[in-house]
């Protein structure tokens, strides 16, 4: 907080920000040939609030308890599942569903007892839900139809069965159901650190805006056999050998060829391209990532795409592997993403939560920045429904903002 004395006048004011959230506008193509669908991904790296950081008290099997909390069942969020992740130790990474928040405890859909221990650092934060990302009344106007196979999809894909999870919003019945189910699918989670990708059946380039808390906290990928498609944490200098492991616990598999290791390709939204495929070298005489194919490439050490879905395929044992997010500034600033907008494109607006009870004489604006570091005054938002809300830019970009609150006295 700070205070200022306006210069020529007998006011003080005291100004203060709050969090930062990331607001990410994506734009997605359509089809121009309705039986030539366009696919695009997508990564949850913009998350729900957290409920929870803090200390854990006791650890049995897949219950865990937490220091100096008295009512376990009061970290539940009413609307969405949850999960646990941990942040520091050896199990640094390691996210849990939770099956059941109960006063003394919480249960979780795993074994705990590899992960996390009396005195470990960990989060609680409830899975993005389908009408968290766009809206249960279908905010961004993706085509809708009376089945799957005609309306935009939602897909979500499934590493231990090796399947889709399809979603669609129903024309007739106005919700969001899943392919062959007759059912009301506006609460289906989107389990982090899973990706998803959408398919394009219909005409035209939508706009969409992902919105939330920046999640920049390392993950250990659950890696199976074949392919995976996973979101990536925060990351605003990273390219490939600064997040992914390749080398200690919890990396992932070299080899002597591409043939023998894991392949990993970076699905980018902004251009529709991929990035590699990119495997790590292990010889004795040589090692490091390498792009198939490619002699020389220095694509492992560009930066990525704020929001690239890594696709990982792995001809080996199912295990783990560690990547990791970082909010400081790259050593040189990557150029903006070109907003590149659209002929008579729908205006697009961004919330951000209030600060609970604002008294009389606040004036708010809201910032924004591109590395969390350099904060420029951007809007005035209106209020509304407890929330400060503004347009957004035209085109895309990835930003985030922050609400300015200053009282005049």
């Amino acid at each position: 907080m700070a205070v200022f004395l306006a210069a020529g006048a007998a006011l003080a004011q005291v100004s203060t920000t709050t969090g930062p959230r990331g607001i990410y506008t994506v734009k997605v193509p359509g089809t121009t040939q309705a039986d030539d669908p366009v696919r695009t991904y997508l990564g949850i790296q913009l998350l729900p609030d957290t409920r929870f950081v803090g200390l854990v008290g006791t650890v049995g099997g897949s219950t865990l308890s937490l220091q100096n909390v008295v009512d376990h069942s009061g970290l539940a969020d009413p609307e969405r599942k949850s999960y646990v992740q941990v942040l520091d130790g050896d199990g640094r990474g390691f996210v849990a569903d939770i099956e059941a928040f109960r006063v003394a405890d919480i249960v979780c859909a795993a074994d705990l007892a590899p992960w996390i221990q009396p005195g470990s650092r960990i989060l609680i934060r409830p899975h993005s839900n389908i009408s968290d990302l766009f809206g249960a009344a279908n905010r961004f106007g993706l085509g809708t139809g009376t089945h799957a196979a005609v309306a935009d999809n939602v897909v979500v894909w499934d590493p231990d069965t090796q399947q889709e999870r399809v979603f669609y919003f129903h024309s007739t019945r106005a919700r969001w159901e899943e392919k062959g189910i007759a059912a009301d699918a506006g609460r289906a989670i989107f389990r982090f650190p899973f990706g998803f990708y959408l398919v394009r059946r219909t005409p035209g380039t939508l706009r969409i805006a992902l919105s939330g808390e920046v999640g920049s906290e390392a993950v250990l990928l659950p890696v199976r056999p074949a392919a995976n498609v996973f979101s990536l944490p925060v990351n605003l200098s990273g390219s490939l050998d600064a997040i992914v492991r390749a080398d200690g616990a919890y990396s992932i598999i070299s080899g002597p060829n591409a043939k023998r290791a894991d392949i990993l390709t970076f699905e980018e939204p902004t251009t529709g391209l991929q990035r590699g495929p990119f495997y790590h070298l292990s010889r004795p005489n040589a090692s490091g990532w390498r792009e198939v194919g490619v002699n020389g490439s220095a694509a492992p050490i560009q930066p990525l795409d704020f929001l690239s879905t890594l696709v990982l395929r792995r001809d080996g044992n199912a295990g783990y592997v560690l990547v990791e997010g970082s909010l400081a500034p790259p050593a040189v600033p990557r150029p903006p993403l070109p907003p590149d907008p659209e002929p008579g494109e729908l205006p697009l607006t961004g919330e951000l939560p209030l600060p609970g009870m604002l008294p009389p004489g606040i004036e708010l604006s809201v910032e924004t920045s591109t590395d969390l570091q350099a904060w420029m005054t951007y809007a005035t938002p209106q209020i509304a429904n407890g929330k400060a809300v503004f347009n957004l830019p035209a085109g895309q970009g990835r930003a985030f903002y922050r609400l300015r609150v200053t009282l005049l006295f």
